[in-house]
C-alpha cells in the first residue's frame, strides 16, 4: 500500500490525512490531543485536508498500523494517542473495554455494558458504538448481539464491511471471495 497522503491549514484546526486500504480509503482527522476521527468517509468542512507536522507525524505511524492490518496482522493501536473530546464517561469506559477485545475476537453489546459498569445498558452501547469516530482503533466491528448477529456498523459498506473485517481477524488474510461480488 502507498503511503498516506497530507495535505494541510494550521495547526490550531483539525488535520486531515488520507490513508489507501483494502476497503477505501480511510481518513484520520488529527488535533493537538491525537486521533480524533478515522473514517471511510472523506472529511467535511469541520476536518480540512491539511499539511501539517502533526497530522505527518502522526498519519506515518498510523500507516505503519493499518498496513499490517489489513494484511491480517494483529496489532495493537496503543502507539495512537486519541483525542478523547466530546466523550461522556459512560463512553469512555465502553471506548476502553472495546479496545480491550483481542484481536478476532467478538463480545455482544451487553457484555460490553457489563464490562462498562452498566448489565442494562446495551443499548447505550449500542449508541456509543454508532458515534464511534475512531474505527478500527476502537473495534466496534467486534461487538455483536447476544444471538450471534452482526448489527449496526456505520462506516461505509455498513454490515458488509463489519463482516470482511472480522472474517480479515478470524482467517489471518482476505478471504479470496470475499470481494467476488464487486
Amino acid at each position: 500500500m502507498p503511503e498516506s497522503k497530507a495535505t494541510t491549514a494550521s495547526n490550531a484546526e483539525p488535520q486531515s490525512t488520507q490513508h489507501p486500504s483494502p476497503l477505501g480509503t480511510l481518513w484520520s482527522s488529527w488535533t493537538q490531543n491525537g486521533l480524533f476521527r478515522l473514517s471511510w468517509q472523506a472529511p467535511g468542512h469541520e476536518y480540512p485536508i491539511s499539511t501539517a507536522t502533526l497530522a505527518d507525524q502522526n498519519a506515518s505511524i498510523l500507516d505503519a498500523l493499518l498496513k499490517d492490518y489489513f494484511q491480517g496482522k494483529k496489532v495493537t493501536w496503543n502507539d495512537i494517542m486519541l483525542d478523547r473530546s466530546g466523550w461522556t464517561p459512560f463512553m469512555e469506559r465502553v471506548y476502553q473495554h472495546c479496545q480491550a477485545i483481542p484481536y478476532g475476537n467478538t463480545v455482544t453489546y451487553k457484555e460490553l455494558a457489563t464490562l462498562a459498569g452498566n448489565a442494562k445498558a446495551s443499548r447505550a452501547v449500542g449508541a456509543a458504538m454508532s458515534r464511534n469516530r475512531v474505527l478500527l482503533v476502537i473495534p466496534c466491528h467486534r461487538v455483536i448481539t447476544t444471538d450471534g448477529q452482526l448489527r449496526g456498523y456505520s462506516a461505509k459498506g455498513g454490515i458488509n464491511t463489519k463482516h470482511r473485517l472480522l472474517e480479515l481477524e478470524r482467517l489471518g488474510h482476505w478471504p479470496q471471495d470475499l470481494f467476488a461480488n464487486e
